[in-house]
């Protein structure tokens, strides 16, 4: 997936409450991409998770994986084949809540600024991506990404 895609997709959604999680989270954050990317992860607001899905919809994206739609939501592109995946919250004081696969929720702080293809965009803090980051066996790609989130921190 191209910055550009990226921008048209959030273009799309304007109008709903979304940031930029995952891999492309990890660059917005340095601020620059640094390795490819399949998909693009995206957190939504869980009262617009059906409008986010249903503009996808409109983009030639198919659902392909709403088993745990109360954590993750992946939308293909019928066409493309490169993935939207929406990861739902719970707006509370503070940020937002989310519910990860082993049924605890956790909070992931209010969206900072980042920046993709120069362009800002809002994507998750350092805290909430090292949170997402747990509870899997990291594929070449996270272990990259937690390098960078290590410099980031180190300032």
């Amino acid at each position: 997936m191209t910055a550009e895609r990226v921008h048209g997709l959030l273009d799309a959604l304007a109008g709903v409450d979304v940031w930029v999680d995952g891999g492309w989270g990890v660059d917005a954050l340095v601020g620059r991409q640094t390795r490819a990317h399949g998909d693009l992860d995206l957190g939504v607001v869980r009262p617009q998770l059906d409008r986010a899905v249903e503009v996808l919809g409109g983009l030639g994206y198919e659902l392909t994986d709403a088993r745990y739609v109360e954590v993750t939501v992946q939308l293909t592109h019928a066409e493309e084949g490169h993935r939207v995946d929406l990861h739902p919250s719970t707006p509370v004081l503070g940020g937002t809540e989310q519910l990860d696969f082993d049924g605890k929720t956790y909070l992931i702080p209010p969206a900072v600024e980042g920046w993709i293809g120069g362009r800002q965009v809002r994507c998750m803090p350092v805290s909430a991506q090292r949170r997402s980051h747990q509870g899997y066996e990291f594929r070449r790609q996270d272990l990259h990404d937690m390098r960078l989130l290590d410099e980031l921190e180190s300032g």
